[in-house]
């Protein structure tokens, strides 16, 4: 419950730091500016002073600190008192300083600043310090999109005054000024309503907060049995060659591209793949099934001492080629029927299944195959790393359509039939 004196924001070009007043507690936190910066190397970490020529006035700066730290450890002392001996929320303890300001201000005469969204999403960002570096950097983002939109319309939004219509006017600049897709406008609207559902908006009905288009309906596209094989056999060389083994890698050991391309030999382990997934920071250990076995040996390297280097290519490259790569596959020319509900309409498009296809195409196909080849959803879970079935959910694509299913499904009703009789 002990509240301390800590150094964050360092800059890259001055080698300063900010100290703040720092509480954590349920991998949350509260931060209090000090307002004062010093080099890096000015600051005591052990003693959590300043040290000697750190600023203009040390002593004073010192004092200041301590007495900034005091202010909020009394905050603390005096909640967990009214908490009945409980340690305060941070939520609790940024209510208790809004309080106070707002009752400064009554004192003074002077009228209490609004809120603003700003504001409020910084703190909430900084405050989740158990966030993967991933979620805050997404959070960051939708920071800076805000920040742009009220730059261009010189307008600020207020947390109490913040609607619905503010939100859907937001979404249609995003659209206007960076010509975001679908996917890329849902995860800001996502977030953006996670963050309000937190901090509440009094003009906000959050469970409206939806992506400004269409919703696609259609499962994911995932490879089939047969457009594997197809995709196998086909006879390249050069940057085609190397863009298909990865594809077939990735197809055979569900990993995210961005884990494929870090595979070393180290990651081999008694016929796994064992890697710390740099997106959960979660370790997943996949069977080593021949078609992955046969591209690891095709990329060890035995005049360097065996190493295991796979083809490098960056992300967008890599969706680019597996485009070029699918259009040479007949069967990957066939019509996908896109359905998609934009508001309270439906509407249905056609598409060659090749423009459809990415890296994150093959992590699905890994998830479908294993499961058509008749591992359980408990068994595959841990190879592809999904800690919850609802996010596996989302990579299981349609198997392949089989035209006699009809026949199968009257055989095997029959048989148990049967077998209760």
């Amino acid at each position: 419950m002990k509240a301390q004196l800590v150094t964050r924001n360092p800059d890259a070009r001055t080698k300063k730091v900010t100290i703040y007043a720092e509480y954590r507690y349920q991998n949350k936190c509260k931060r209090v500016p000090t307002g004062i910066k010093v080099h890096e190397k000015h600051w005591d970490v052990d003693k959590k002073i300043i040290r000697a020529n750190g600023t203009d006035n040390v002593g004073k700066d010192n004092i200041h600190l301590r007495q900034v730290l005091s202010g909020l450890e009394e905050q603390i002392k005096s909640l967990y008192v009214q908490n009945g001996n409980v340690p305060p929320t941070i939520d609790q303890l940024n209510a208790n300083y809004q309080q106070q300001a707002a009752a400064l201000g009554q004192q003074n005469g002077a009228p209490v600043p609004p809120v603003t969204v700003l504001e409020v999403l910084k703190g909430f960002i900084d405050e989740h310090v158990g966030w993967a570096k991933s979620t805050r950097d997404n959070f960051r983002t939708l920071q800076a999109n805000i920040e742009a939109y009220q730059a261009a319309h010189k307008y600020t939004w207020v947390l109490d005054g913040l609607t619905n219509e503010d939100i859907i006017k937001w979404q249609h600049w995003l659209v206007k000024k960076y010509d975001y897709k679908n996917s890329t406008l849902g995860k800001r609207v996502r977030l953006l309503r996670q963050f309000l559902q937190e901090k509440g908006a009094p003009g906000v009905q959050t469970g409206k907060i939806k992506p400004l288009y269409s919703q696609l309906l259609t499962p994911p596209v995932v490879l089939y049995l047969h457009e594997i094989e197809a995709l196998q056999d086909l006879q390249l060389t050069g940057k085609l060659e190397r863009v298909r083994d990865l594809m077939v890698a990735q197809i055979f050991s569900g990993l995210r591209f961005s884990d494929l391309v870090r595979l070393r030999k180290n990651h081999v382990q008694k016929g796994h793949i064992v890697i710390m997934m740099q997106k959960t920071g979660l370790t997943v250990r996949v069977p080593i099934f021949r078609q992955l076995r046969e591209i690891i040996e095709k990329y060890t390297h035995d005049d360097q001492g065996g190493e295991l280097m796979l083809p490098q290519l960056s992300n967008q490259k890599f969706n680019d080629y597996i485009k070029e790569l699918c259009q040479l596959v007949p069967a990957l020319h066939e019509p996908v029927v896109i359905e998609s509900k934009k508001r309270d309409r439906m509407e249905t498009t056609q598409v060659p299944k090749w423009k459809l296809i990415s890296s994150h195409s093959s992590r699905r196909s890994f998830c479908t195959l294993c499961l058509d080849m008749g591992y359980s959803v408990k068994q595959v879970m841990p190879w592809s790393g999904h800690r919850s079935f609802a996010a596996f959910s989302r990579y299981i694509g349609l198997t392949d359509i089989k035209e006699d299913a009809g026949a199968d499904f009257d055989t095997r009703y029959k048989a148990k039939l049967a077998g209760e009789s």
